[in-house]
């Protein structure tokens, strides 16, 4: 499951309705940050958005991964050289528990804007087992 966001008003109404939401399944505060961060620096351009993907990703091959998940047709991506890794603190919750978090940003090809992706990856398939 993936959630796009492409301005702040979008931002808001997650925020509002997370308190909403179980809290096993919450968006952690750190990530909603990043995201208003990302909002607010205007560099997403005119097609471009921030994507959460909420499943951690499995495979060593993130990249292509990513790419399935964005599915950005008829667009080209170019994947940029500053993966974020994000500091996100541990709960006792499905989003946080034994996971590492990340940004990536994605280039839009002939156009000026970019796709930032939030994603985490399970401790286990980045360290190869605890």
């Amino acid at each position: 499951m993936i959630i796009k966001i492409f301005d702040k008003n979008q931002l808001i109404l997650l925020r509002n309705l997370s308190p909403m939401i179980k809290k096993k399944y919450r968006l952690p505060r750190e990530i909603f940050d990043k995201i208003e961060v990302v909002l607010a620096s205007d560099t997403l351009g005119r097609t471009g958005f921030v994507v959460v993907v909420l499943e951690p990703l499995t495979s060593g091959n993130d990249a292509t991964q990513i790419q399935d998940i964005l599915n950005f047709y008829p667009h080209q991506l170019k994947m940029q050289d500053n993966i974020q890794n994000l500091s996100v603190k541990e709960q006792d919750t499905w989003l946080t528990k034994g996971r590492e978090w990340f940004m990536d940003a994605w280039k839009v090809k002939r156009e000026s804007s970019y796709i930032y992706i939030i994603y985490s990856m399970m401790l286990d398939t980045l360290y190869g087992g605890r």
